[in-house]
């Protein structure tokens, strides 16, 4: 149970936070009325052309554009004529300034905020934009730092901390049942990536009916912004990445990605698309931009966002004959390159044990019955994701420093890399492969920014990190058992535990934690009835801190 003074709290947080209008839909609703109204959306396309009408004055000008937010596209003007001829008139430098903040939409992808109302004119009816400006409301936190920090020492207070709350199902996942593997991989792709250094690639290969797109429309997009490209049939390359005007260079209809730039895009139905689509894809997920050429011109464009993959196995997988590997091979002739690339990967037919199906058929019923949709259930749930939106943002920018942990971060990335089942499962053919690494250690400290710490704690971070960057690796490989190599142990170290420990007596935790230093014996026998059979969901982690901390005499 979160404790009432922490409930308390987020509520009287959220009261004050605004929510932002992040589409063009309301403007378009008010193309009858005329009211006056805001938008978000992107600028797509700009002209400018002069007045002929005497009325409007000597050597006026106005501004032709549109807004588009991938669903709404709204034509727009601004002027400077006079306000009897038309509404709306800005001075020069406020026009100049306007045709500034568009041209930076357009050529940047930067989301713009308008404000104005429609308006007749001759036989037209326009959106005449009174004020526009670059829409900083998606990446910049309304939590202020005083929150951020008593929010902190509440959760301290009472014995949790902020990814704790958020991995509950009270909280975001009251209407989804999900392990905590997916849990955890999926609030480290809420995070928003501000350099390319910071994007953490997601990709889950399943069965059908696993709930993957439940996934996408009842935690992340109620949370974060995060947009969905589909099937291979619309997701074209035009579409994804954009495309040049033949007739104007200078005029490029802003693909999908830049468009979620420093912010989310999910792939659905990913096996449905053509490899090529993939090819163009790599040098986004690994240096956050896009390059596109006309002619003798290049142009650049920033895509730094964090992309999940999300799809099906090919269908003549056969769980029992294949390597799991054979369950990426939906990437083409690009599967390698692809994989390289992903910080995680879980490929498995069930996203959830047999044991979870009651949860599964209630979160199902609940959302069926709409228990989320009004009431008490929905205004609570509605309260967390609004709290959590913020929290994201604001820990998304907070940059821990890894050189001070990184001995610790090193011998746990050499211990991880050595193992024969990572060089199998990224087809490594040199002795170390350096974008592993950095994912690894982004890993690292992206759940340090769950956490809300401004400083690494091996003992909580990187031990998170280590735990389900082996959770990912299990999936690609069948004899790769996170829960002995959790432990630091080789096979053949365990092969001999084994043995003996069939004669051994169980020995309970609750003997050995008044203990300064355990034995070699009590090891042994923690690492066999304990971490090798406990839940990962249970008291895994006090557990594994403890044997850490008390196993230093132990191994020799």
């Amino acid at each position: 149970m979160i404790a009432d003074e922490i409930k308390n709290f987020v509520k009287e947080c959220t009261s004050n936070y605004e929510a932002f209008n992040l589409s063009m839909r309301e403007i378009d609703n008010s193309k009858i009325v005329g009211n006056q109204i805001s938008g978000s959306g992107f600028c797509i396309k700009i002209k400018t052309s002069a007045f002929t009408h005497e009325n409007a004055g000597d050597n006026k000008v106005m501004i032709e554009f549109t807004v588009s937010d991938g669903e709404y596209s709204i034509p727009c003007v601004c002027h400077n004529a006079e306000e009897n001829y038309l509404e709306g008139s800005m001075t020069d430098d406020r026009l100049t300034q306007m045709l500034d903040i568009l041209t930076r939409s357009q050529k940047q992808g930067k989301r713009i905020e308008v404000f104005g109302n429609f308006v007749n004119y001759g036989r037209k009816r326009m959106f005449v934009v009174q004020e526009a400006d670059i829409d900083d409301g998606l990446t910049v936190s309304q939590m202020t730092e005083k929150q951020f920090k008593k929010f902190i020492s509440l959760c301290k207070k009472h014995k949790t901390n902020p990814f704790e709350l958020m991995m509950s199902d009270e909280t975001l996942w009251a209407e989804l049942y999900a392990k905590k593997f997916l849990k955890m991989a999926i609030l480290l792709f809420c995070l928003s990536p501000t350099k390319k250094q910071d994007m953490i690639h997601i990709g889950v290969v399943s069965s059908h009916g696993e709930g993957k797109d439940h996934l996408v429309e009842r935690v992340i997009q109620p949370l974060v912004p995060c947009r969905r490209a589909g099937s291979g049939k619309m997701a074209t390359i035009a579409g994804l990445f954009g495309a040049m005007s033949g007739d104007d260079l200078n005029a490029i209809e802003v693909g999908l990605l830049p468009k979620m730039n420093h912010e989310r895009v999910a792939v659905s139905e990913f096996q449905t698309w053509h490899e090529d689509t993939f090819g163009e894809l790599m040098n986004m997920m690994a240096n956050g931009k896009i390059e596109m050429q006309k002619g003798a011109l290049d142009v650049e464009r920033e895509t730094t966002l964090n992309l999940l993959f999300l799809g099906n196995p090919p269908a003549n997988y056969n769980e029992g004959k294949h390597d799991k590997r054979v369950m990426l091979d939906v990437f083409g002739k690009y599967t390698f390159q692809i994989v390289s690339r992903l910080t995680l990967i879980f490929t498995q037919l069930s996203l959830a044990d047999g044991e979870a199906q009651d949860e599964i058929r209630n979160a199902i019923i609940s959302a069926m019955d709409g228990d989320y949709t009004t009431g008490d259930g929905a205004e609570n749930l509605n309260m967390w994701r609004a709290f959590f939106k913020e929290y994201l943002r604001y820990v998304s920018l907070l940059r821990p420093k890894l050189r001070d942990e990184i001995p610790m971060i090193n011998s746990t990335y050499d211990e991880i890399e050595a193992r024969p089942q990572f060089k199998d499962a990224f087809c490594v053919r040199t002795s170390t492969d350096n974008r592993k690494y950095q994912e690894f250690a982004n890993l690292v400290r992206g759940i340090a920014r769950l956490y809300g710490d401004e400083t690494i704690d091996c003992m909580t971070h990187l031990v998170d990190a280590k735990w389900i960057f082996e959770e990912s690796l299990q999936t690609l490989t069948e004899k790769f058992n996170t829960k002995h190599l959790s432990m630091n142990l080789d096979s053949a170290t365990l092969d001999l535990f084994e043995k003996i420990l069939k004669e051994c007596p169980v020995a309970k935790m609750s003997e050995i934690k008044n203990k300064t230093t355990a034995t070699a014996e009590q090891i042994e026998k923690l690492i066999s009835c304990e971490a090798l059979t406990k839940d990962d969901e249970g008291q895994y982690w006090a557990d594994k801190k403890f044997l850490q901390n008390t196993s230093g005499e132990s191994n020799e």
